[in-house]
C-alpha cells in the first residue's frame, strides 16, 4: 500500500527542491572537473556514492522501516544501485566533463520519457492523453532549448545516464515503499559503493591527494547537496507519487541550470530559454494534474 503524503503541495515542493539540488551539480561539477581544480570524474563519483552511503546508513540506523527479507531482495537492490547510482553518476559526470552544463541538463530531460516508457512497458502505468501530451510538450521545450541539435561525445554518455535512471525510477517504487526512503537509500548507496570500489576507490585515493582546499569544498558540496539531499528527497517523493510524475520534474532542470549559470557565471539567458521554459512548464502542469492510471 502506498504511504500517504502529508499533502500534494508538500510532495511537489520537495520535488522542486530536489531539482534545484540536482541542477547545482551541472555547474559545480563542471567547475570541479575543469582546468582549475581538475577533479577526476570517477573519483568524484566514488566520493558522491561513498559519502551518500555513509550518511544514509548512519541515518537509517535511527529510523524504523521495512527490512530486506531475502537474497532476492539484495539482488533487486543491487540492480537498482547499478542503474540509479553507479551508472547514473559515472555516465553523467564523464559526460559532463566533455560537454556544457546546459547541454548535459537538457539531455537529462529525457529521463521522464524513459521512466514513463519503462513504467508502461513493465505494466505499472497506462499512458493517458495528459501523460502523452505533457511529455510531448516538455520534449518540444527541450528540443527548442537545444536548438533541435544533439551533439555527440559526452552528450551520448549523458543520454545513456538518462536511460539508466529512467529505468531505475520505474522499477524502484515497490521496494522504496516497503523499506522507506532512508533504508532504501542506505542499501542502494552502500551496494553502489561496493560495486564501484574496485576502480573507483583507487581513483579517489590517488586524486584526493592533490586536491586543493577549493576542490575539497566543491566535492563536499557535491556530496551533500546534489547527492545526499537530492536523492533523499527524490526517494521520499517516489514513495508517494507515480514514477513518471516524479521524473517529469527533471524537465525543470534546464531552467534552474540556466538561472544558476547566470547568477554564478554571468551567462545570459537566451530568448529561446524563455520559450522552452513555457513549453516545459506547460508539459509539467499537464502531467502533475493528471490522474495516475495504473494497469488493472
Amino acid at each position: 500500500m502506498r504511504k500517504p503524503a502529508t499533502s500534494t503541495f508538500t510532495v511537489h515542493l520537495v520535488l522542486l527542491a530536489v531539482q534545484a539540488a540536482f541542477a547545482s551539480l551541472s555547474v559545480e561539477g563542471k567547475v570541479a572537473m575543469g582546468p582549475v581544480f581538475q577533479v577526476d570524474p570517477t573519483a568524484l563519483a566514488m566520493a558522491r556514492i561513498a559519502g551518500g552511503a555513509t550518511v544514509f546508513i548512519a541515518l537509517a540506523l535511527f529510523t524504523s522501516g521495512g527490512s530486506v527479507r531475502s537474497l532476492a531482495d539484495v539482488g533487486k537492490l543491487a540492480g537498482l544501485s547499478l542503474l540509479g547510482i553507479v551508472l547514473n553518476q559515472l555516465l553523467f559526470l564523464r559526460g559532463l566533463r566533455t560537454t556544457t552544463p546546459l547541454s548535459a541538463t537538457v539531455l537529462v530531460g529525457t529521463i521522464p520519457v524513459f521512466a514513463a516508457a519503462a513504467s508502461v512497458l513493465f505494466g505499472r502505468e497506462r499512458a493517458g492523453w495528459k501523460t502523452v501530451a505533457g511529455l510531448a510538450l516538455s520534449v518540444l521545450g527541450i528540443a527548442v532549448l537545444a536548438k533541435f541539435h544533439l551533439p555527440a561525445g559526452g552528450d551520448l554518455l549523458v543520454l545513456l545516464n538518462a536511460l539508466s535512471y529512467g529505468i531505475y525510477l520505474a522499477l524502484a517504487q515497490p521496494i522504496v515503499q516497503r523499506l522507506g526512503a532512508l533504508r532504501s537509500m542506505a542499501w542502494v548507496f552502500g551496494l553502489g559503493s561496493l560495486l564501484l570500489l574496485p576502480w573507483g576507490g583507487s581513483a579517489l585515493v590517488h586524486d584526493a591527494l592533490r586536491w586543493s582546499a577549493g576542490a575539497w569544498g566543491l566535492v563536499a558540496f557535491i556530496v551533500i547537496v546534489p547527492s545526499v539531499l537530492a536523492y533523499l528527497g527524490n526517494t521520499w517523493a517516489l514513495a508517494r507519487a507515480a514514477p513518471s510524475q516524479v521524473a517529469v520534474y527533471i524537465y525543470l532542470q534546464p531552467l534552474l541550470v540556466a538561472a544558476l549559470a547566470r547568477i554564478q557565471l554571468g551567462h545570459p539567458v537566451q530568448p529561446r530559454v524563455a520559450v522552452a521554459g513555457l513549453l516545459i512548464l506547460a508539459g509539467v502542469t499537464l502531467v502533475v494534474v493528471r490522474r495516475t492510471q495504473p494497469r488493472p
